[in-house]
């Protein structure tokens, strides 16, 4: 049964039937949730209740090319920023979409598929510069190895793992792409680098994909599908959960409210609550069961039970998407039986919006060593107007500037790895009903913009490279609305493209961040809840800034480390 994606059903505290008690409920099956239920329902003697808010996927999510035509259905919670000032402005009302997962495997089932751990320095910091003892590369590497199933060629099995349940694999580059720009990339000094998951993670590179047999890898086919005959592991579909229920004399928190099949229901936890349900969901969740903001929360009326900065500190990446390789060649001319040929035969997965091709992580020093300022996602076939429509809700007077060949074009996104920025989630009101308000102040600091202009700027260099030019390739002129103003292709120029394409990529971070003092920080190095007993948060707003790349293999690692921190608790290994 499905539950209506907007739910109607009367939310009440005081008249919810029992629906039983576990030794832990977990809210929210995605990246860090799934991982969490299969780990500790390994634990025979556990009782472990996951609690989702979506149904079960089904054959239309295991399609990578379709990811992008499940955000506007139940499989998303169908989000949308606030009205930025420096970014998004072409998106309608300046509100970028924000798609987070909703169904068994959360986000790790609508995602781009691509499988990123990040740069070692990015754990490094989360020791040296947050104060998370435990967090280091080197110590959390293994946790990366445990649930991986890495099949490409070459690897490093220092650094990759071989027996786990996520399967990485990398699919059918084309030829000519990989042909044209790991030249040009050299010419730039960035070198070609086999697997930007070993020692180095500087480079081009063909991106690592989370992918058996062609299908999307998610956290329900990779830790729940296999698992559901575990009589202790109890997975309940289509529950809308309210409300986190807290002693508050002891500070202990001891179930959840949840709304199933329209009907209030109440489930007990004996020994944790662990708060699971996403970047953006578990700050709503924590401040409407009490814990957030002291002001925040008594303009809402709602009850004070700790004073935490939950919602502060949210991070994403920006990208820029208003740079387009146009090529004398044709890359996808491909029928439909062709294609499924090739699907078939596990060479390419069917992506039918655009195909992540090459990734490069860049930094301005071109030192290894140091983590990427940069990422380029090489893409073809480009999303064609209508698609960029479609995917970014862009308004139609910007969709007509984008004057795309799918078949011979190349796209390039710029991604910004570290941004200074910082932005929020508030409540819009004490609803659990109402949606939050995401707000991640893209470019609110200058430099940023100025760093993703940098970026630009590099591939701008490359225009009149030789190479180019034997491929009867150059970059696309855009006309760009609203920035005739200025000089055309002068900084300025570029900036304003910039403030206009640029887009969320829904790698919400933070909001509920990892470190040493409650005063800035909401869950420790055991990410538990400060001030709180029996409350844990596992999944991607603890993380304490956001890493060189996309968030699933992090998040991903977390879970596995956060299963083990619970197991030590116990003495249950």
């Amino acid at each position: 049964m499905i539950f209506p994606h907007h739910h109607q059903a009367a939310v009440s505290w005081n008249s919810s039937l029992d629906f039983g008690t576990f030794d832990f409920i977990i809210i929210g099956a995605g990246a860090g949730g799934g991982v969490l239920a299969n780990r500790l329902s390994e634990i025979l003697e556990w009782n472990v209740l996951l609690l989702e808010a979506g149904g079960s996927p089904d054959d239309f999510t295991k399609i990578l090319g379709l990811s992008a035509y499940t955000y506007y259905s139940t499989r998303s919670w169908g989000y949308n920023v606030t009205s930025q000032k420096h970014a998004c402005l072409a998106a309608n009302e300046e509100k970028c979409i924000f798609p987070q997962g909703r169904g068994l495997g959360g986000g790790t089932t609508i995602n781009g598929g691509v499988y990123v751990r990040g740069h070692p320095e990015d754990f490094d910091r989360w020791v040296s510069v947050y104060g998370n003892p435990g967090w280091s590369y080197e110590e959390v590497l293994p946790y990366f190895k445990k649930s991986e199933n890495a099949l490409f060629e070459p690897r490093d099995s220092y650094y990759h793992g071989e027996g786990g349940y996520w399967t990485v694999d990398q699919c059918l580059s084309t030829p000519t792409v990989v042909d044209l720009f790991k030249p040009l990339f050299k010419e730039k000094g960035i070198d070609f680098i086999d697997d930007y998951s070993g020692k180095y993670e500087n480079g081009i590179a063909q991106y690592q994909m989370s992918l058996k047999g062609n299908e999307r890898v998610s956290t329900y086919s990779a830790f729940l599908e296999n698992f559901t005959s575990r009589s202790n592991l109890n997975i309940s579909l289509n529950n809308f959960v309210t409300k986190i229920a807290i002693n508050k004399a002891t500070k202990t928190a001891y179930g959840v409210y949840f709304v199933k099949d329209g009907v209030n229901y109440f489930a007990k936890a004996k020994k944790e609550v662990i708060v699971s349900a996403g970047g953006v969901n578990s700050a709503q969740l924590l401040m409407l069961s009490g814990i957030g903001p002291k002001k925040h929360l008594k303009d809402l009326n709602i009850p004070l039970v700790k004073n935490l900065p939950v919602g502060q500190n949210l991070q994403d990446h920006v990208m820029f998407i208003g740079l387009i390789f146009r090529t004398n060649r044709i890359f996808y001319n491909q029928t439909m039986a062709e294609m499924l040929k090739l699907y078939e035969e596990n060479q390419r997965p069917l992506m039918t919006g655009y195909s992540v091709e090459l990734v490069s992580f860049t930094n301005f020093g071109r030192n290894q060593t140091i983590r990427p300022d940069i990422e380029y996602q090489i893409s073809t076939p480009p999303p064609s107007g209508s698609q960029f429509e479609f995917f970014f809700g862009i308004n139609d007077s910007f969709v007509e500037a984008i004057n795309i060949n799918t078949s011979s074009d190349i796209n390039l996104f710029i991604y910004l790895m570290h941004p200074k920025s910082r932005g929020s989630i508030t409540l819009k009101s004490n609803s659990p009903l109402d949606k939050p308000l995401i707000d991640p102040n893209y470019f609110a600091e200058d430099e940023d913009i100025e760093t993703l202009y940098r970026g630009v700027e590099l591939i701008l260099s490359m225009n009149n490279s030789q190479i180019l030019k034997d491929y009867g390739a150059y970059i696309v002129d855009v006309e760009y609305p609203y920035c005739e103003s200025y000089e055309k292709f002068s900084k300025d120029w570029w900036l304003c493209a910039i403030k206009y394409f640029s887009y969320s990529t829904f790698h919400a971070v933070s909001a509920n961040r990892m470190g040493p003092d409650p005063k800035t920080s909401v869950v420790n190095a055991r990410l538990q809840v400060y001030g709180m007993k029996n409350l844990r948060v596992v999944d991607s707003s603890v993380l304490p800034e956001l890493i060189s790349g996309h968030i699933t293999a992090p998040v991903l690692m977390l879970a596995e480390k956060a299963s083990d921190i619970i197991k030590e608790k116990y003495n249950r290994h």
